[in-house]
């Protein structure tokens, strides 16, 4: 079959060179937390990690609203092909995190690939609101930020065609999320966190065909929730 041969990455479009390192780490983050797991991911698309988490015998459900807010598309029909292909029976939920009605404290691995940057500021703002809530409390947020190189902090435009860049501190801290792994010198916002030190050391980091790094770390509830402006 023409899907089997081309494999389960090969369906997702513009994807940049940096996931060549994004979905290795991923999987290893994932599955070091051992097997059966419930694992959501969010903005999957036709990525291919959903399908390979999927075969090994993951519970995967791909929470991806990009039908609903038509602010990117996929295939639907395809996305059940690849599923039946690869033998990996991903739950498509295409549709907001906070219309899914996943059940608090159900989810061992919350997991998102270099898709938070291109979300629209109240969709960050309702990942935020449920990150926590739907994690088991073992549970661990598997995630990587593009770290767009030609917008702020790096030059004065805010934005580019691809999205903005994100302050991962105060996501992390308004989602009620600790650090777990990750450089805070790497990770934009953190108080260690030095755009000048980043370009200095860009020879070392992978780029891809967009001019972007990725941040790549994980966390987990935080043991206190973050108290609200207005609380």
């Amino acid at each position: 079959m023409a899907i089997r041969r081309k494999g389960p990455f090969a369906w997702q479009p513009h994807n940049n060179g940096t996931r060549a390192f994004e979905y290795p780490w991923a999987h290893h983050a994932v599955t070091s937390q051992g097997r059966g797991l419930n694992v959501v991911e969010i903005g999957g698309g036709l990525s291919g990690l959903q399908f390979v988490l999927a075969s090994e015998g993951h519970h995967v459900t791909n929470v991806d609203p990009g039908q609903v807010e038509q602010s990117w598309t996929y295939d639907c029909s395809l996305h059940t092909r690849l599923c039946q292909a690869f033998r990996a029976p991903v739950t498509l939920i295409d549709d907001t995190i906070e219309a899914s009605n996943i059940p608090d404290a159900s989810v061992d691995v919350l997991l998102c690939v270099s898709a938070l940057e291109h979300f629209p500021d109240p969709d960050i703002a309702e990942f935020n609101k449920h990150a926590a809530r739907i994690l088991k409390p073992s549970g661990l947020v598997v995630l990587s930020v593009d770290l767009f190189l030609d917008v702020v902090p790096f030059c004065s435009s805010t934005s580019n065609r691809s999205g903005r860049n994100v302050n991962v501190h105060d996501m992390l801290r308004d989602a009620s999320l600790q650090l777990v792994s990750g450089n805070p010198a790497e990770l934009m916002g953190f108080p260690e966190f030095d755009h000048q030190a980043v370009l200095a050391k860009l020879s070392r980091y992978l780029r891809g065909i967009h001019p972007a790094l990725a941040q790549c770390f994980t966390a987990k509830r935080a043991a206190r929730p973050h108290a609200s402006a207005d609380a």
